[in-house]
């Protein structure tokens, strides 16, 4: 099957010339059918060779502690009953809490062991997506943003496997239907299912992953003609019965934790540079550009070292993009393409309404599902492309970039997962010793990493969001372990403190610093 042969954004075959057997770049030709197959299965085994390349052992970030300090629960009904009691995000992702528990209890707690069940997503959502195109899974393959999330024990790479699957199936369902020709029903009896457990998966996997399966399902639906859905209706009874039996009671659950108040954590808001931030993420910029680390204590100004880079970059993936575009408008009948908009503009919308409404920060992440329209636009612009000399040049380009960010992202240093695991042997190590210790950071990263919390001695004494004169009524620390002051010190009065006691920062991990007092007095003796 040639890259050129295809309609990517249809899933179905463009009409070949007559004589395909005569042309040279055809894969399609009868007197070499498994050619085809086998470079589709080598596209699926290089894209996922790639992807679990970025699946790193780095030390595990704030929300991935989390994660693991969850999964690592003994019991089952105390973990549900964690959940339920839980006033941030966590409490929205029953489905992946569940599945990431159940997942440890069999692969260990370890930070590659937490990660790698993203695969058991992401294979099957490759797989489907693809739907045989070769182009697709070069995409997937170097998208930057697939490779960062795969590498986190968290809900996205849930949700991008999930949301791929739905896209892959409910695409040939509305082909199908546009098919007056053909007869029967638009999927099989198993890929019905598949796509009812691909929907549960992608509800259940977060609050935000029900929004987009609804848009995914009201998309598909107004893409149908009424007389195409009542020819369907008589083959979905049984996954529909399912849907509605776990979706439901789902859904309560939902609307429980959001008049409870969990949602988001609100440590900063969503404005026009939060929306240009998932863009830049989810179109695969994040590689080549600053760290989030640095993007966090500089704001715009650190882009400025990147700019020739990142501009190159914009060029190319505003050529493909728009190319998948003219594509799709080309292929994709008017009723389908408006749904697919709307539906994607709504649930975007939904989502980020909420997040200036309720005061929290909207990132690419959150958008996660909307990957699957984005990949699908690319390699449908990479096939139209291709067709050209200079496109090849376009794609070739292409492709090379978005690698170099994926790989940037899994192997540059500055684009490193903030260090808690090191900063954690400074802190138990200085316990050791006899030192006081504050811990200025995130209280489930120190605990996962076995750093003791609590006023006894031997113990890290947490200090986050202090007030003033907090300092007074507490035994002054020889080490004082601080990140991301933004969350940790917003008003500023421990680094205020730290200058006051003339502490000086003795070493520096990802997203943190270790803070000693100069001169050193040595340990001090617990009181």
């Amino acid at each position: 099957m040639g890259i050129s042969d295809l309609n990517p954004v249809l899933g179905t075959e463009i009409a070949g010339p007559p004589n395909p057997v005569k042309e040279s770049g055809s894969l399609l030709r009868k007197s070499r059918p498994l050619s085809g197959h086998l470079a589709l299965w080598f596209a699926m085994v290089a894209a996922l060779a790639a992807l679990c390349t970025a699946i790193s052992g780095q030390s595990y970030w704030i929300d991935e502690a989390n994660t693991a300090w969850r999964a690592a629960e003994p019991h089952f009904g105390a973990l549900l009953a964690r959940m339920v009691a839980e006033t941030g995000s966590d409490a929205q992702m029953p489905f992946f809490l569940v599945a990431i528990w159940a997942w440890e209890k069999v692969a260990g707690d370890g930070e590659v062991a937490l990660r790698v069940m993203n695969l058991l997503w992401l294979v099957p959502g490759l797989y489907i997506f693809a739907n045989g195109r070769v182009d697709r899974l070069l995409v997937a393959g170097v998208s930057a943003f697939l490779w960062y999330y795969i590498d986190e024990a968290r809900p996205y790479g849930m949700q991008i496997g999930a949301s791929l699957m739905v896209f892959g199936l409910l695409e040939r369902a509305v082909v199908a239907a546009s098919d007056r020709s053909a007869g029967g029903p638009f999927l099989r009896p198993y890929q019905v299912w598949l796509l009812a457990f691909a929907l549960i998966a992608l509800s259940g996997s977060s609050l935000l992953g029900a929004i987009w399966a609804a848009a995914a399902v009201a998309a598909a639906a107004c893409a149908v003609p009424w007389s195409a859905r009542r020819l369907a209706a008589s083959h979905i009874v049984g996954p529909s019965i399912l849907l509605v039996a776990v979706l439901a009671p789902l859904g309560l659950y939902y609307l429980c934790t959001v008049i409870a108040g969990a949602g988001g954590t609100k440590v900063a808001v969503t404005d026009t540079r939060t929306l240009i931030f998932s863009a830049y993420e989810l179109l695969g910029f994040a590689g080549l550009g600053p760290g989030r680390t640095d993007l966090r204590a500089g704001e715009g100004a650190v882009v400025s070292s990147y700019i020739i880079v990142l501009a190159c970059y914009a060029v190319l993936v505003a050529t493909v993009t728009l190319a998948g575009v003219i594509q799709a408008v080309r292929n994709i009948p008017p009723r389908a393409l408006a749904a697919c908009a709307i539906a994607i503009a709504a649930a975007a919308a939904l989502i980020l309404i909420a997040g200036y409404i309720l005061h929290w920060r909207v990132v690419g992440r959150h958008l996660a599902p909307a990957i699957a329209v984005v990949l699908a636009l690319q390699a449908a612009g990479v096939t139209l492309l291709w067709r050209q000399p200079v496109g090849k040049l376009v794609v070739i380009a292409f492709l090379a970039m978005a690698l170099a960010s994926g790989a940037s992202i899994r192997f540059a240093p500055r684009h490193a997962k903030d260090d808690y695991r090191s900063a954690a042997i400074v802190a138990r190590s200085a316990l050791t010793r006899g030192d006081r210790v504050w811990w200025s950071a995130d209280a489930l990263g120190a605990l996962v990493y076995h750093v003791p919390l609590g006023q006894a001695c031997g113990s890290a004494l947490y200090v986050s969001e202090p007030r003033p004169g907090f300092a007074s009524a507490l035994e002054a620390p020889t080490v004082v372990i601080t990140s991301k002051p933004d969350i940790y010190d917003p008003q500023g009065l421990l680094a205020e403190f730290l200058s006051e006691q003339h502490f000086q920062i003795a070493e520096t991990f990802q997203a943190f610093q270790i803070w000693r007092r100069t001169p050193s007095t040595g340990p001090l003796p617990c009181g």
